[in-house]
């Protein structure tokens, strides 16, 4: 989903290379239009406000606004998956003893911390492949 404001260009359909701002003066209607069809469409309510700011007459209808509302819920969700599948991630970052053995196997990958290749390897990282 792409986030609209007054100065982005489009770079599609009938209005390409047109601003929000531009196509406001040209026919307003169409920002409706693409709040209801297109998917990757989106203009937030304090962009709608400003719009309102410079064009009083401009309005979303009904059903654009729930679209709007529909993608941009469907985009937090979108977001919140991301942010749980990427956690893993952070979680290995700030593990405290992580570091000695950074880059070998079985601390990036297998996720053995320094302790346990020290205490149950003998040091030797190499070593992962015969736990059992």
């Amino acid at each position: 989903m792409k986030f609209y404001n007054l100065d982005t260009e489009f770079t599609f359909g009938k209005y390409e290379g047109k601003t929000v701002r531009e196509i406001l003066e040209i026919q307003p209607a169409y920002l409706d239009w693409c709040a209801i069809n297109l998917d990757h469409f989106y203009i937030s309510e304090e962009v709608i406000e400003e719009i309102k700011v410079s064009n009083s007459d401009f309005k979303i209808s009904e059903e654009g606004v729930n679209k709007l509302n529909e993608k941009y819920e469907q985009w937090e969700g979108e977001q919140e998956d991301y942010d749980e599948e990427y956690n893993d991630y952070d979680d290995y970052n700030e593990r405290e003893s992580y570091g000695k053995y950074a880059g070998s196997y079985a601390q990036d990958v297998e996720g053995l911390s320094d302790d346990f290749i020290d205490d149950v390897l003998d040091g030797e990282p190499d070593a992962y492949w015969n736990i059992d």
